[in-house]
Formats: structure tokens, sequence, C-alpha cells
């Protein structure tokens, strides 16, 4: 089954732009390689400028094409789409690096791309053609300490999240982080981010308690809810907009045992995991009101052998030896293999998603949602299962259509820990996250693949709305290219005070020309 098991997973999740934009309206620490001999070719693309900067005042951490150092960086993207051909890339070990970096590029009128662990499949969200790639690996601060009285984890954006809980287990503590272990800290974070103790704590980068920021002036801020509340709040969920981020500060919490694993069927028990899905989101009754339980729930397709299947992660934050009320329904559906549910350390459990890093793949996402009710999962289900029927048997594509429950508790926990650009409304919870995932072998396919998506994506937001479950809201860690994610924030309010801000610390609009990343403000 770990075959197929990597090509959705990893639901976390732009467009470079080469023309200026002004606003509108309002393992890895032990595997960076040091560039020390310079090789490499030089005349790659028009911005050799700045890389030739770069590389006199950071020979050891500039590199150029065929060299080891720049072969490292384009190996770490999660999804062949996103190999492009940067002239050159730069690796920082500190903010003060990356501050002179952009003096460099914004002195040249560089094109530029930040990659921290290179989960987000968006061709330009995090690597470049004729530009500078700025690898983030070399940035992977862990440090315990403190902000505000507040005992916080200090953790770099070149980590990923594997090697955060393994920092931090062993000292009996654990931070809100993401749910899948090859996911890298930064775009996580920056995207809100979805993690397993949601119900209790909010998104993920509700916890963050300050950022260590480089603008594009290269100024070095560290940013609080006290020293620039306006950022703060922009940076929970605001994508790249604003500047560098080179370290999280992420409040922590005590560690305790986690009842959790996955739970395989093949397509005769799909209806099983539905109606298990939809007896947890019940509203009086699921399993979903327990703030300790969660769940992400797949279905697979395998375009090739036509079969469907399913995985659901199912996760208990508390020490308990079985199965509990809010999540036994899963256990009791016949399987493939052996439910890996457990009492197991958290550790542990984050280990069984290692799989999801595989990276041989081209991939995409897509993202929507609805009110979560139990009636959307079947509905959903069915539009998925009807319009696989119009695929073409694509050489190894997998579509994975995911459902993340977003509970009325996460909503809550997010407002009473400091509030987000997100801004959803704990009124109009419960809501379900849906995403389709897809993992292909060939360029040649790219375009129908995102065509296919787009369309079944089209398709459940009309029927959605013609049934009334349809919820304006688009998860951006999972949203594609061009989806208008910034502007359903907070109702349509989040984006002209979002421009605001942007426009305050980055009156030159560096990271809406230079910088690719993804769903800037000036094209929402």
């Amino acid at each position: 089954m770990k075959t197929t098991l990597f090509t959705t997973l990893a639901a976390f999740a732009g467009l470079v732009l080469a023309n200026p934009i002004a606003y509108t309206g309002e393992t890895l620490r032990s595997s960076i390689i040091e560039e020390r001999q310079g090789g490499g070719t030089q005349n790659y693309g028009q911005n050799v400028g700045a890389c030739q900067q770069l590389k006199r005042q950071f020979p050891k951490l500039t590199a150029y094409p065929n060299a080891p150092l720049y072969q490292f960086e384009q190996d770490q993207f999660w999804s062949q789409t996103c190999r492009l051909e940067p002239s050159c890339v730069f690796q920082p070990r500190s903010a003060q690096h990356v501050a002179e970096a952009l003096k460099i590029i914004v002195a040249t009128n560089t094109q530029f791309a930040v990659r921290s662990g290179g989960h987000m499949p968006n061709p330009g969200a995090n690597n470049v053609n004729n530009g500078v790639l700025i690898g983030m690996d070399g940035l992977n601060t862990t440090k315990i300490s403190t902000v505000g009285g507040v005992e916080v984890a200090q953790v770099g954006p070149g980590l990923r999240w594997t090697q955060v809980y393994d920092w931090i287990a062993p000292q009996g503590k654990l931070v809100n982080g993401g749910r899948y272990s090859p996911v890298g800290v930064g775009g996580l974070l920056l995207g809100g981010g979805l993690s397993y103790f949601g119900s209790e704590n909010g998104w993920a980068s509700n916890l963050v308690q300050q950022y260590e920021l480089v603008t594009a002036n290269s100024s070095i801020l560290y940013v609080t809810k006290q020293s620039y509340p306006d950022l703060f709040w922009a940076l929970r969920g605001g994508s790249t907009n604003f500047g560098i981020v080179t370290r999280y500060d992420l409040k922590t919490f005590p560690l305790v045992d986690v009842w959790a694993g996955f739970v395989n069927t093949d397509a005769a028990n799909i209806p099983k995991i539905l109606d298990a899905t939809a007896q947890f989101v019940a509203p009086k009754t699921g399993g979903s009101l327990d703030p300790k339980a969660a769940i992400d729930v797949t279905l697979f397709f395998n375009a090739t052998s036509r079969l469907f299947s399913s995985t659901t992660s199912v996760f208990y934050n508390a020490s308990v030896s079985t199965a509990p009320p809010a999540l036994v329904n899963f256990t009791k559906i016949p399987t493939t293999s052996p439910i890996t549910a457990r009492k197991r350390t958290y550790v542990d459990f984050e280990i069984e998603t290692e799989y999801s890093g595989n990276r041989n793949f081209r991939q995409l996402f897509r993202a929507a949602s609805q009110k979560s009710t139990p009636a959307v999962v079947k509905f959903n289900y069915d539009i998925f299962k009807n319009k696989t029927q119009t695929l073409r048997p694509i050489p190894g594509l997998i579509l994975s259509f995911v459902y993340q429950p977003l509970t009325v508790d996460l909503l809550r926990q997010s407002r009473r820990n400091g509030g987000d650009a997100i801004d959803l409304d704990p009124a109009d919870g419960p809501i379900m996250g849906l995403i389709i995932n897809a993992a292909w072998n060939n360029a040649a396919d790219d375009a129908y693949v995102n065509a296919w998506c787009k369309d079944f994506f089209d398709t459940v937001d009309a029927r959605g709305r013609t049934a009334g479950y349809y919820y304006d809201f688009i998860f951006l860690n999972d949203a594609a290219t061009g989806q208008k994610v910034l502007s359903k924030y907070g109702k349509g309010a989040s984006l002209p005070r979002l421009r605001r801000i942007a426009q305050r610390y980055d009156p030159q609009t560096v990271f809406q020309r230079l910088d690719g990343g993804s769903f800037k403000v000036s094209a929402q």
C-alpha cells in the first residue's frame, strides 16, 4: 500500500511575476553542502550579475549549475514540476546573509525565489528560471528560549518537521507543527498550517510567538504581537508578501503519548469509511466534538488499474491504550493491512508519514471548502467517483481526494491564540476542507491533468452551491496556482489590510515584482 500512499498524505501546500506589478486597491543539517571549489557553469540565464556578486561575497554559499550545492538544492523539490533552472543558488546561514543577498538582488532587479522544504508543487512557488534560488537549508536553528515569558522552540525555516520533532520530543516538549514529517517548516507556517493539535491550538501558525524577518530593505525585524502587531497578524497565513522569515519561535507544550495510526481499505469498504467520516462530523454526537481527536481521510483512484482505495489517519492526543469513542468507528472497518493505530510516541507516529516525501513524481494540489455536515461526505465522493470515469489512463497517474475537517474548536482557538489573516468565523463552522492531489509521470500530461483537476473542483463548487454546501474558503497550503486564496480571507476583509501592510514594509514592491512565491496580494 505504501507505493500509493505518498501521493496524497502530505496535503499542505505561485506565480512567477516576471514584470513589475504595483499594488492594486488596498536530515538535512548533515546534508548541507558548502560549495568550496566554485565549480559549475557561469553563463546560465540573464541574471548572472547578481550571481557574480553573490559568488564574490559568499563564495562557499553560492553555486552555479553543475556544482554539488546547486544540484543539492535542485533535488529538494517534492514535485518534479518545480525543477526549474535558476542562474545560481544561494544557501544562507544567517538572517544577516539573507539581508546582504537581498541588497544585491534588489539593486540588480533580479528575479528570485525562496525554498524552505520545497513541498508546494506549484511551478514558480519556490524556484525560478534565470534568477537566484535562495535555499533555506542552512537556516536550521533549534533552541529552547523564551519570548515575553513564554517558552518557545526557536526553529529555522530550513528544517523539516521530522527534524523538529526528533529534536524537541526527547526534551518532553512538542510544538503545533505539520502533520507529515517531510514537509518544511517555513511554507507550512506562512500558509497557516494544519496540525493534529488544531482543535486544541488552532492553525499551526497560531502558536508562533515571534518571527525573525528580513524585509525588502534588508532590515532584520523581530516581529511579535507587541513589536509589530500588523506584521504579526499578516504573517499568520499571509504567505510570502512581507519578507523572508529566517526563524520561527513556536510556543511549546508538554509531550504525551498518543493513540494514532492509519486505516487502509479497498474499494469495497470505502462506503464504511464514508459512514465513519460522516459520523465523525455529525453536529451533536460526532467525534470531531472531542478536541483531542483528528482525522484525515484520503480516497485514491489509480488511472491505470481504474481501482479505488482509501487511507485514513486517525489521531488522539492522549495516552490511551484502546480506540477512544471519537475514533472507534474507524477501527471496525475491514482493512487491506493491519490497522497501525495504537498507543505510541508522537515521533513514532510521525515516522509512519515519511513515505509522503517521495520526490519522483509530478504533483499538483487544488483546494475547496464546504460546510461540514454528514451529507457532504458521500455527496462529494459520488462526484469524485463519477468524474474519474472521464479520466484518460495517464501513465502513473494517481488521484487522491482528501477530506480535512476544520472544527469549530480549531476556529475558536485560532482567535483565542491571537488571530490571523485567515480569520475564519467560528459561527460559520465546522468547515470541510477538500483537496485534490494528482501525481503522474510525464510532463506531456501536465496540461491535461491540471485541466481535469480544475474541472473536477469547478463541478464540486457548482454542485455544492446548488445543494447549499459551498463555503467560500481555500486553504493556502493546498491551493493551486491561480486560485484566489487571499481574497477569501476574513470574508474579503483581510486582503485590503494585507495590501496596506505589504505596502508599508515593501513600498518598492520587491516581493510582488521579483519574488515568485505563492499567492501575492497584487495578484488576488
